[in-house]
């Protein structure tokens, strides 16, 4: 699939807490990301490590990498010398890697993208020698080394500095920037809602920021499907962020106005989900 088809159509507004890892295919680095990587990248804080080639989902491969670029929390580029090469004198980075992390500066910022190499940066192919490529000590990749490295990128990781929020915050009308203040920023178990008795610009309005990725929609599931309402992603809530728009502590929202009618309101929910769920256990 073509990279810029994909992102225009698939880029989700949640990010997987996982570490995705460019690196070439070849068997000499299987070792390097099961023993090293992986466990690093748990260490760091992520829930795991992906690698293309350790994935046994029936996809295309290219999907797969597109994703795992798009919606990984954050991306790993292993610039380290293809052993493909004949000879060591004239071994330079996996093309596959040059492309993957073309695509990645592209798409991610910067603070999302890390790259390391065993050898030295000067002696890289000539179109990444001015990245900032970190280089282990005494060329050997350890536990030790990479997982200080990603806690200290996940410090400074920032999602709401990228370029697609920027764009999006751009792009938001005057009334969904009213829902994101007004209902975005309450707590999380308190902001989600429906716009079945809201006018038509409303719903207009809930219909852009889920084409943004700010919303998305979910129902009550195969029991019932009729249950429904529009909640906020974590894209969302860096839009927020970009926004200068602060979400309330519980405590700060039981000092709102709004917040004896969100009481009811929830409480009249409650009531209504028990009656119906106790109709289906008699049917």
């Amino acid at each position: 699939m073509y990279a810029k088809f994909f992102f225009e159509r698939f880029w989700g507004g949640e990010q997987r807490n996982e570490l995705f890892v460019c690196m070439p295919f070849h068997d000499t680095f299987d070792f390097r990301f099961k023993d090293v990587i992986l466990p690093a990248s748990k260490e760091a804080g992520f829930d795991k490590a992906v690698r293309v080639k350790e994935d046994v989902e029936g996809n295309v491969i290219m999907t797969k990498i597109l994703d795992g670029i798009a919606n990984s929390k954050m991306v790993l580029i292993d610039f380290t010398d293809d052993p493909k090469s004949a000879c060591i004198h004239s071994r330079h980075v996996n093309g596959n890697v040059l492309y993957e992390a073309g695509i990645a500066h592209a798409m991610r910022e910067p603070s999302a993208v890390v790259m390391i190499r065993d050898q030295d940066a000067d002696t890289a192919d000539f179109d990444i020698r001015g990245l900032t490529i970190n280089q282990p000590k005494y060329g050997g990749l350890t536990k030790g080394w990479l997982s200080t490295l990603l806690k200290t990128s996940l410090e400074n990781y920032n999602w709401s500095e990228s370029k697609r929020v920027k764009a999006a915050a751009e792009s938001i009308d005057d009334i969904g920037l009213r829902l994101m203040y007004d209902i975005g920023r309450r707590p999380k178990d308190w902001n989600h809602f429906n716009t079945l008795n809201q006018p038509a610009e409303v719903k207009m309005a809930v219909l852009r920021l889920l084409d943004l990725g700010i919303l998305f929609f979910a129902t009550g599931g195969a029991r019932i499907p009729t249950e429904h309402a529009y909640h906020w992603t974590s894209f969302g809530y860096e839009v927020m962020k970009y926004l200068s728009m602060t979400c309330f502590t519980m405590e700060e929202f039981k000092e709102m106005p709004g917040y004896e009618e969100a009481v009811e309101a929830k409480n009249k929910y409650n009531e209504s989900r028990k009656k119906l769920e106790d109709s289906l256990k008699k049917n």
